[in-house]
């Protein structure tokens, strides 16, 4: 009786270790450090010039096909080649700060990303003379 038990108890360790593994994610994942900067005050004309900072937490290579914002006032850079799992890379996003006001614009990554093709980034502040 013992011995059926314990065959039972190995079996069922055995199906849930499996099914743990086919539950871990596949593909490439995307994760920022941050998802909004904010720049609170800067000057006009001044360097409008921030970085974010993003992780492949994923299981295979990250390609960000495009990234573009809300207005051609706000310009991003990404990198061009994949981004391997574990590896971390930035998106630079410059803003013109040409006009004086607050301003929060709206950055869309596109991605391989198995969960987040479409990561939504966000730069605001106020631009003073």
């Amino acid at each position: 009786m013992k011995r059926i038990i314990l065959f039972l108890t190995v079996v069922l360790l055995a199906a849930v270790a499996v099914h743990a593994q086919d539950n871990e994610p596949k593909g490439p994942e995307i994760k920022f450090g941050k998802a909004v900067h904010d720049f609170d005050t800067i000057a006009k004309d001044s360097d409008g010039e921030c970085w974010f900072e993003f992780e492949n937490t994923g299981s295979e290579p990250l390609i960000i096909t495009s990234a573009f914002s809300s207005c051609g006032c706000t310009v991003p850079t990404w990198p061009k080649e994949p981004v391997l799992p574990g590896a971390k890379n930035s998106i630079k996003v410059k803003y013109n700060t040409g006009q004086t006001g607050p301003f929060t614009k709206v950055i869309v990554v596109k991605s391989n990303a198995t969960t987040n093709k479409k990561a939504i980034l966000r730069i605001k502040g106020v631009v003073k003379e």
